[in-house]
């Protein structure tokens, strides 16, 4: 197994001698910084955001990073144009490097947990304060005070991390230990930084109970967890988390004129979205609504929802659809309008409103996963 231990290592050199500290130094002022993880190419998941941030009450947020993905041609140009439209000063777009996109388009598949990194570490380099709150681009708050109950949680218990929802995997599960999974996430910064950019690199690391394949940050939880500081909310904020959108998109888009099975109807969710928000047609970043629903009975078609997970997954959905359009980013005319999109797609499934579904897919971290796949892709 040590020869497998140097392996990784010496793969992972080239990161080290270009990740291997933090290059800036934190300022940590009192307070919080929010962190949107944002695709570059889907300024309209970027507008929903902030237009739902807006609607919260969060008195000791004092910046807004967005920060790009780095899988777009654009240079930020798209995300730009959406910041300048809201007065807020806190709002912050993180320019990246042009080493960044050149290490961000060699980690394939595209989207994959190796990507997550580079924005989790590029969000610690350009945060000014205390805190930073991971907000995932594909996650929507319910309650207005959520996020503030959160950060007052982590000062009052001393946390270096608070989560929402705790990782399912195995090896943390059997041990007892409650690790955070990333979205909706609060983190120390100090914390962050106090090792090596890499601790929070996603992949197989040693550890006394064996080689594990961790998710970005799981690792320094891990080191961590005896501590005390590292855990998850009993009481976490009401919100609904769409896990693995980008993800599934990134898939789609990266794959090569194959069909696709939507199994997590999130290439569904982002059209309806996109429709809702009169994006023209010539800056869609998915198909319409017509063209996806000619994939309900044809399993060649681009994207197509012909499969068993399918057809027991879309209640779950279907209703989470429903928590969605009553956050702060949608209301009235946008909520009706995604409902609207989604009219054929309840008919084809059976679906009832107001009925409990089963969960087909459990709420987790899917990055890592192939599309409409349970079963997690090799790590670096």
């Amino acid at each position: 197994m040590r020869w497998q231990q140097l392996l990784r290592t010496v793969k992972r050199l080239p990161l080290y001698a270009l990740y291997g500290r933090w290059r800036t130094r934190g300022s940590f002022e009192p307070g919080y910084t929010i962190a949107l993880p944002m695709p570059m190419d889907m300024p309209f998941l970027l507008r929903l955001a902030l237009e739902g941030l807006a609607g919260l009450d969060t008195p000791n947020c004092k910046q807004i990073l967005v920060v790009p993905d780095g899988w777009g041609n654009d240079g930020g140009q798209a995300l730009a144009e959406v910041v300048r439209e809201f007065a807020d000063s806190r709002i912050e777009l993180v320019r990246l490097r042009w080493l960044d996109y050149r290490v961000i388009r060699s980690m394939r598949p595209p989207g994959c947990a190796r990507t997550h990194w580079m924005l989790v570490v590029n969000s610690v380099l350009n945060a000014r304060h205390q805190h930073i709150f991971l907000h995932d681009a594909d996650a929507f708050f319910l309650s207005a005070s959520g996020l503030e109950l959160q950060y007052q949680q982590a000062l009052a218990e001393g946390m270096d991390v608070l989560g929402v929802t705790p990782r399912w995997d195995p090896f943390f599960t059997d041990r007892g230990m409650s690790i955070s999974g990333t979205w909706e996430m609060l983190f120390s910064a100090r914390w962050a930084r106090k090792r090596s950019p890499m601790a929070l690199f996603p992949g197989v690391w040693s550890t006394p109970f064996g080689d594990f394949g961790f998710d970005s940050t799981l690792y320094a939880q891990f080191l961590d967890y005896s501590d005390g500081t590292v855990g998850v909310m009993q009481n976490p904020p009401e919100f609904v988390h769409f896990n693995g959108t980008i993800f599934t998109y990134r898939t789609f888009r990266d794959r090569k004129g194959e069909p696709v099975t939507d199994e997590l109807f999130r290439i569904l969710l982002l059209s309806a979205i996109e429709t809702a928000l009169d994006v023209p047609a010539a800056r869609r970043t998915t198909p319409s609504i017509d063209e996806l629903a000619r994939g309900l009975g044809d399993g060649n078609a681009s994207v197509n929802y012909v499969s068993s997970t399918c057809l027991s997954g879309y209640g779950e959905f279907r209703n989470m659809v429903s928590q969605m359009i009553e956050s702060p980013a949608f209301g009235g005319a946008r909520g009706e309008a995604i409902v609207s999109c989604l009219t054929g797609f309840d008919r084809h499934f059976g679906y009832v409103p107001g009925l409990s579904y089963d969960p087909a897919i459990r709420s987790g971290d899917v990055r890592q996963m192939g599309l409409g796949s349970t079963k997690p892709s090799s790590q670096g």
